[in-house]
Parts: structure tokens; sequence; C-alpha cells
């Protein structure tokens, strides 16, 4: 009699089980690894920041802080209010407010902007900051510092900008796909019930959507909840350079223009051009200690970061794959 021998197809499905075994286990362990290294870090009041020296004498005790706002302001995700530029600065925020030798704070600008909401927070966080703590503030452009980037640096006391900086563009905007004469040449309808008004008319209840052209009445509306948000942006701004232009003067300018640092200076939406080595000797001429030492602080990345994945179901609906209508304080010419 020969020997039993299994069909080759039953071993690999069987390596492939153990391989797949072993994976779930190593993922369950790090998982759990991870959330104990972030409850010991939580419970020994680590920061959530890594910080860096980037001027100065490391022994000196007082200290400047570079708080980073670059790439697009954008809200945390409700489930982790860690991710995102307004979670992450709120969360450095209160890590500084602790720190009794802080005596200045640099925001090193680097951002077209994002959306309305998240603009405001951080300007908001930015402006009880420093009336809570007393400390002076300083932003710096680099690259670009436009629209919400513009917006969230009124909460500095002076502005530094590159020559080559790219500013302003203070306006809102929000744009709407209408993608109905596509879908009608693919043969495809979208039927949309929806509640109607108290008259029993036509209501708003589906503004914006793609799958049918706009009414009149519709871009109207738009536009006023525009020209709202337009009306708040001009006043944050003329409230950040008060005493160098009135409000009148920030409307004129709110047109949604993009300057350069030298342009933004004539017009005095910055206070100064110069290099981030002359928004050091500001900063530190404003706090009293030339020889405070600057650091700077960014994000650390925690275990569950590194090893967690996200698993699509079911691949996206047309619906999905269309970009959500979002009211943005946001330089982007694409």
């Amino acid at each position: 009699m020969e020997p039993y021998r299994r069909p080759l197809w039953k071993t690999v499905l069987l390596v492939l089980l153990v391989l797949g075994l072993l994976a779930s286990l190593c993922m369950n362990a790090l998982l759990s690894l991870a959330v104990v290294g972030k409850s010991a870090a939580s419970a020994s009041g680590t920061s959530h920041f890594k910080q860096t020296l980037v001027d100065g004498d490391k022994d000196q005790q007082d200290f400047i802080a570079v708080v980073p706002i670059q790439g697009m302001i954008a809200e945390a995700p409700s489930d982790n209010p860690g991710k995102g530029s307004v979670g992450q600065l709120t969360l450095l925020l209160k890590d500084l407010e602790d720190e009794k030798h802080l005596k200045g704070v640099l925001l090193d600008i680097d951002s077209p902007g994002g959306g309305v909401t998240a603009s405001d927070r951080m300007y908001e966080a930015l402006r009880r900051f420093k009336e809570k703590t007393k400390v002076p503030m300083v932003a710096v452009f680099d690259d670009v510092a436009a629209s919400g980037g513009y917006y969230v640096a009124m909460a500095a006391d002076h502005i530094v900008a590159h020559p080559t900086s790219i500013t302003g563009s203070i306006g809102v905007i929000a744009q709407m796909y209408n993608v109905s004469e596509l879908i009608g040449k693919v043969g495809v309808k979208v039927n949309t019930v929806k509640s109607l008004n108290w008259q029993g008319r036509e209501s708003f209840k589906d503004i914006g959507s793609p799958f049918r052209p706009m009414r009149p009445e519709e871009r109207l509306f738009m536009q006023n909840l525009i020209t709202e948000m337009w009306t708040r942006f001009t006043q944050v701004v003329s409230t950040g350079r008060k005493g160098k232009l009135t409000l009148a003067d920030v409307q004129k300018l709110a047109d949604g223009k993009v300057y350069t640092g030298q342009s933004a200076l004539r017009l005095k939406l910055v206070d100064q051009v110069g290099y981030t080595e002359d928004a050091y000797a500001e900063i530190r001429k404003r706090c009293g200690n030339k020889d405070a030492r600057i650091v700077r602080f960014a994000a650390q990345r925690g275990w569950e970061e590194l090893f967690s994945a996200q698993l699509s179901a079911a691949p996206a609906t047309l619906t999905q794959q269309i970009p959500p209508t979002r009211i943005m304080y946001l330089w982007d010419p694409r």
C-alpha cells in the first residue's frame, strides 16, 4: 500500500492559513504594545511632540517654540482628534501652556489654506493661547501663506515674509461639480426625492447636486453664504492688522489676488520682508531675551500609526468619487 500523500493544493492552503494566523498574532501583539505604550506615555506626561533645537544654546532654559502650520488646513477626524492640522495645533498649544520657560511663539506658515471652520478654529486657538500666556507671537511665511494660511497669521503680533513668499488670496471659494450631461450620455438617470418648503414648493435640500444644473435662486443663496464668510475673513484681517489697515482697506484687497512678500509689505499685509533668521531676531527682541533657544516641535508618530491599516470593503460609488461641496479659505488655482 502506497503511503498517503496530501494533495499539493491542500499543502499550499495549510501553509497560507498558518502564515495568516501568525501575521494576525503579530499584528495583535504590535497593536497591544501601541496601546500600552500610548497609555504609559499619557500617564508619565510625555509630550506628543518631538523637540528639535534649531537655533541658540541648548543649555538656555528660556525658549521660543516654533509652531509649524503646514499643508492643507483641515479639521481632525472625530475618531482621532490628534490627527489633522487643527487637532495637532490644539494638542501642541495645550502642551506649551504648562511650559514655564516658554517666552515666545514663532508660527512657521507654509499653507495655501483650507476649510473655513478649520482656519477659524486655528486662528481662535492661537488668539486665546496668546491671551492666556501673554507671550509674544511672530509669524514667518515660507513658500505660501495664502487664504486660510494668511487668516491664521492674524493671531500674530508681527509678520515676516520671505521676498518670494506668496500670500494674500483673501477670499472664499466653493466648487460644485455638474456631471449631468456626462451621465446623460451614458444613459444614467438620478432620481432624487426631497422634502419641500413650507409652501409645498421646491426646497434647497439638494443644493449643489452634481447631477443637475444649479437653479438661479440656488446660485444667489450660495453667493450670499460665500459673502458672509468673506465678511468674516475681512473682519479678522482688519483686527489682526489693526493700526495698519482699516476694514475698508482690507475689503479693497479682498478680491482673491495673491502677492509676493515685497508687494504684501507695500500693501501693509505683512510687517517685514526678510528671512527665517530675521524672524528669530524679531521674536527674541519681543520676548526680551536675545539668547533664548529656538525649538521646533513636530508631531511624533505612534505605533498605532505605523502598524494600522484600513481595508476598503467595496469600490467607491459614483457619488463617493465626486468631491463634496466645501466652502474654503483656499488658494488652489488647479
